[in-house]
């Protein structure tokens, strides 16, 4: 009988080796995959602090260089982001962009309140005139296509930055500071 016992205690001992082994293994996997699990978030807020993630989801512009203005060298005519003041200036370089709104609303421009021509366009935003930093902030309002490649071609033969904006970005981008 001795034996038995003997067997007996010899099975229990190993079964209860074979639940501590087995609760090791779910343990070490559980603090496997937090540790991941936090070297993710660490990475994520790494790349995030270093900017890694402008513009994937978000407003374009958060106060930092804006990355959307278009110059004379680019192919592209279209260009939407948040809306920024007129003669607004960024702070994030040290050679400031300054910004002059012109809202083109169906065949017209409109530029600090009055309808002018786009012979007085070039007169104003000519490189004799107008600092080579000011940049032309174009905010669309219904405004034809032909009108708008007639403006944005004028900025490309003078050589001038520009920028354009839909009336319905800043619309949302109003209404969403309001709610």
């Amino acid at each position: 009988m001795s034996i038995e016992k003997e067997v007996e205690r010899m099975f229990r001992e190993d079964a209860e080796l074979q639940k501590r082994n087995l609760k090791k293994r779910k343990n070490a996997r559980m603090a496997t995959i937090v540790m991941l699990i936090l070297i993710a978030i660490v990475a994520l807020l790494l790349a995030e602090l270093l900017g890694l993630f402008d513009g994937i989801g978000k407003p374009e512009n958060k106060g930092g260089v804006d990355k959307t203005l278009i110059s004379a060298d680019d192919d592209k005519s279209v260009s939407s982001s948040a809306a920024v003041s007129s003669s607004s200036v960024s702070t994030a370089s040290s050679d400031p962009t300054v910004y002059e709104n012109i809202k083109v609303s169906g065949s017209t421009f409109l530029y600090k309140g009055s309808e002018i021509t786009l012979e007085e366009i070039k007169d104003i935003f000519s490189m004799n005139k107008m600092n080579r930093e000011v940049v032309a902030l174009i905010e669309d309002d219904n405004a034809t296509q032909n009108t708008m490649d007639e403006l944005t071609a004028v900025f490309r033969d003078m050589g001038r930055k520009y920028k354009i904006e839909t009336a319905a970005v800043i619309e949302s981008a109003a209404e969403s500071s309001v709610r």
